[in-house]
């Protein structure tokens, strides 16, 4: 990316945070902390005014209007595929409040960028026979989302599914992730006394309160990590040469695909699965293509399946 277009990015960057740390942009455009501070003052140089610092971060001056959005055809054509994949795997509040956001922004794009989707809108769509779709009357998974931010507590009616029973669980949740073609919610549960992963489709009834979290709870990401030693939560790395990266179909997005990582010629692929022995079954697949890193154990599974292979 040349240096004009990483302005424009991280112009943007500032446009949509309310603060946005060095590290962050660092990280994201792969450039050095001196480039960063460089490439801020170049922004201030050209009139955009910025406050704040490299301690608490960097944003646009409260009241500062940027000229009306101009987006590609590629960033159009990402807008409808989000947008389908919002409406495939996320309940009735969460449908409704994104086609909200995406009608907010069409209505700042030009003219030939609306006429582009209107025009592309019909000719993509998913189909429905694999996966089951949330009930629209639920509003979960917003509910969710907005105790999360606010570090709220919530009073969930939880069914489930080893015990075949409805339970009201008072909760602290921490974060969600999607695994598997479902929404998940790890959360401390008050009356386990512990951190527990609930399927967010399973949750039946939810009441948002004002309680505020009555303890500090480790980050979601080291807890997306421990939890798979006490709920079966299990971690796989996958090391792929770039050359081949492209046999790895899409399908890793439904295995719980939740990093890809860049090591040289190598793509690391990060996944967290619930079953290694279903996940073994997809990754034979890519078997002759994609080298198991983490952990050993998997390395066995593997072995088994294919010593008891009909042939």
């Amino acid at each position: 990316m040349n240096r004009i277009d990483r302005l424009s990015a991280i112009l943007i960057m500032l446009q949509s945070s309310s603060s946005v740390k060095t590290k962050h942009i660092s990280d994201r455009f792969n450039i050095s902390v001196r480039t960063v501070y460089r490439d801020i003052k170049a922004l201030e140089d050209a009139g955009i005014p910025i406050t704040g610092d490299s301690r608490v971060g960097f944003s646009l001056v409260e009241g500062f209007k940027l000229p009306p959005l101009m987006f590609t055809e590629e960033e159009a054509f990402s807008f409808l595929a989000a947008e389908r994949l919002v409406d495939r795997f996320s309940d009735f509040g969460f449908k409704e409040n994104y086609r909200s956001g995406i009608e907010k922004i069409k209505a700042v794009m030009r003219l030939a960028e609306r006429e582009t989707i209107d025009n592309f809108s019909p000719t993509i769509d998913s189909l429905d026979f694999q996966f089951q779709n949330p009930t629209d009357s639920q509003n979960i998974l917003q509910a969710v989302m907005r105790q999360i931010a606010n570090r709220k507590q919530i009073v969930i009616s939880y069914f489930s599914y080893n015990k075949q029973e409805l339970s009201d669980r008072k909760i602290d949740p921490i974060g969600i992730f999607f695994s598997m073609s479902n929404w998940y919610l790890i959360a401390f549960c008050h009356i386990k006394k512990d951190y527990q992963t609930f399927r967010v489709n399973r949750i039946k009834n939810i009441i948002e309160t004002d309680n505020n979290f009555e303890r500090e709870h480790p980050s979601f990401k080291s807890l997306l990590k421990s939890l798979g030693d006490k709920q079966d939560l299990h971690e796989v790395i996958l090391e792929v040469n770039k050359t081949e990266y492209s046999l790895i179909d899409e399908s890793k997005y439904y295995q719980g695909l939740i990093k890809e990582k860049e090591e040289g010629e190598k793509i690391e692929l990060h996944f967290m699965v619930f079953s290694l022995e279903r996940f073994a079954r997809w990754y034979l697949s890519f078997l002759d293509v994609a080298k198991i890193l983490y952990p050993q154990d998997f390395k066995t599974i593997i072995k088994t399946i294919i010593n008891n292979a009909k042939m």
